[in-house]
């Protein structure tokens, strides 16, 4: 899901030359606890063991590395449960073979194992038995007949390097986290993004392409009988066409500050040139972004009056609510059997006009209703917070 997003965004960072954040972790998960084989070797070698235990020990240590890698190499799939378990065990008995087989040899290559465990297992168990393998360590050192100074340095280099070890896989994955995040908030973004751009494409453009086709198609009607009428259409067709434009031009900014007085007077023009008696009662004014909404609601409902109703007469009304909300009321005559309370549009977030509206209220602690009143009218009811904040 995130990489479709990186793309849009233009995100994408391996295309460029320098390493990505996680090819960095992947390199640091590589170089960071390898530094601690030469170590190793040179303590193995500083013990004379033989060469027989020499190879055994180096082996066992190349051995632990590998299975650390295994279990920490970022971006690999999460090994879990039997294998995870198996893996676990495998580099425990080599991390403790040096001391079993040839004798004390403990350059500290248990701190593999003990960063595995940290890194694999759950917190607080994790850190039991990573304390266990480290006590381990000093415990075979002290059976073996070492001084304090040998067996505290066998057990702190072994702490040394499980911490180290631990500490750069768990970064590197935390890397990798925090870029799948990053892609998942850009993919949200652009998400987001195309949501308000259809949104009020259809909120805004709608009502004035509408517009621009009634008053077209009545211009039309009347340029031989009625020229002069004709001319008025013309000169309001300009006008809304203009205002589409503008409209567009907001929807480019994702800015938009509309008047709801001024809507409201526009609403009863394109109604009375669809031959729609319309009374405008505006009792209460809003301005801001609850002033906006209910505005974009206001088109809306006119459109869908000139769009899809037989209406032959509208309302349109504003009153002050109770709780300090701001109530405005479309009616019109020109819908059927309307089942009252919220429609299913309105309740499953569906596309479609009535669902961007209750989307665009809800956002700002209003609701939608639509509905019949009580001469069978069609009604769509709008309440918003007189002031936000």
């Amino acid at each position: 899901m995130p990489a479709p997003a990186e793309r849009a965004l233009g995100l994408s960072e391996r295309s460029t030359a320098t390493p990505t954040a996680p090819e960095h972790a992947t390199r640091a998960v590589l170089i960071v606890p390898v530094v601690f084989l030469p170590l190793g070797m040179c303590a193995i070698a500083a013990e004379d063991p033989g060469p027989a235990a020499a190879a055994l020990s180096v082996a066992a240590l190349i051995g632990t590395y590998v299975l650390f890698l295994l279990l920490s190499l970022p971006g690999r799939r999460r090994i879990r449960g039997h294998r995870l378990g198996l893996i676990l065990t495998v580099q425990g008995v080599l991390a403790f073979l040096p001391v079993v087989a040839p004798g004390p040899v403990w350059p500290g290559m248990a701190g593999y194992f003990a960063g595995s465990l940290l890194l694999t297992v759950a917190a607080r168990t994790g850190r039991v038995l990573a304390a266990l393998a480290l006590a381990g360590v000093c415990a075979a050192a002290f059976g073996e007949g070492a001084g304090p100074a040998s067996w505290l340095y066998a057990g702190w280099s072994t702490a040394v390097v499980a911490l180290v070890v631990y500490g750069t896989a768990r970064l590197s994955q935390l890397v990798l986290t925090a870029r799948e995040e990053r892609e998942m908030l850009a993919w949200r973004a652009v998400e987001q993004e195309r949501r308000r751009y259809a949104r009020d494409l259809h909120d805004l453009l709608g009502y004035s392409l509408s517009a621009i086709t009634l008053k077209g198609d009545l211009a039309q009607r009347l340029v031989r009988q009625h020229p002069e009428r004709s001319r008025e259409e013309l000169d309001g067709l300009l006008v809304v066409a203009r205002q589409a434009l503008s409209d567009v031009r907001t929807v480019a900014r994702g800015y938009r500050d509309l008047s709801l007085t001024l809507e409201a007077e526009s609403a009863r023009s394109l109604l009375t040139a669809a031959d729609i008696r319309t009374g405008v009662d505006l009792r209460c004014e809003s301005q801001g972004p609850v002033g906006t909404v209910l505005a974009t609601v206001l088109r809306e409902g006119v459109t869908n009056i000139v769009r899809h109703s037989k209406a032959t007469e509208c309302r349109i009304e504003t009153r002050r609510a109770d709780g300090g909300f701001v109530r405005l009321v479309i009616t019109n005559d020109g819908a059927g059997a309307v089942r009252s309370g919220p429609f299913p549009c309105l309740e499953g977030g569906g596309s479609g006009g009535l669902a961007n509206l209750a989307e665009r209220l809800a956002a700002i602690g209003g609701r939608l209703t639509v509905d019949t009143d009580e001469r069978g009218w069609y009604r769509v009811t709008a309440e918003a917070p007189a002031h936000l904040g």
